[in-house]
């Protein structure tokens, strides 16, 4: 934002952009800053934005939910990494993670091995925890970067529309936010039959 504000009160165009003349003052950086988070800091205004454009976009036809694909990506968050506190949390258990459990251990009971030692679930662990971003999560970026970040999931239909989206903290398996983005796909799925936009709210 220090930046932006100022390449403004340099660039005449931006100044032309925003109706400022040569001799306005160009409000201080914090100004922006302040009001953004005054503005957006109730996390639902955003998903009713959200939501608003996705009902248009299903009035129009332009979506084509026949097929739909996922990605992840992990977003670093604007937090220090020196600054955080050590916390002790339960671990939840991955998405569907029992049921290749119990697969594995019936294919090696067919060939006479011994069963694997079932996950430890529920098992506290310590993590870090940002003292300036508390949602953001401790995640290990290749084997030397580690930040905090977030994890956001994305689900979109084949022409790139956003069908839904989530986002959790960095330290979140995709296993383990996957659920939460899936229920939101209810509304596409070729058991409603149709793809009502009145689903969606």
């Amino acid at each position: 934002m220090r930046q932006t504000i100022k390449d403004i009160e340099v660039n005449t165009a931006y100044r032309w952009f925003l109706g400022l003349s040569l001799d306005d003052k160009v409000p201080h950086f914090t100004t922006y800053g302040k009001n953004y988070s005054r503005r957006f800091q109730n996390k639902e205004l955003l998903t009713h934005i959200f939501s608003h454009v996705l009902h248009q976009v299903l009035e129009a036809g332009l979506i084509v939910p026949s097929e739909i694909f996922i990605d992840g990506t992990h977003i670093k968050a604007t937090a220090n990494n020196h600054k955080y506190k050590n916390v002790v949390i339960v671990q939840k258990a991955k998405f569907m993670s029992e049921q290749p459990e119990t697969e594995i251990n019936l294919d090696r009971r067919k060939h006479a091995k011994k069963f694997l030692k079932p996950a430890k679930r529920g098992e506290a662990k310590p993590k870090k925890q940002s003292t300036t971003d508390p949602d953001s999560g401790w995640f290990h970026k290749g084997e030397h970067k580690k930040v905090f970040a977030y994890n956001a999931q994305v689900a979109c239909d084949k022409h790139g529309w956003a069908l839904a989206y989530t986002v959790e903290s960095g330290n979140i398996h995709d296993s383990q936010a996957f659920p939460a983005l899936f229920a939101k796909l209810e509304p596409f799925s070729p058991v409603n039959g149709s793809y009502s936009s009145n689903r969606l709210s």
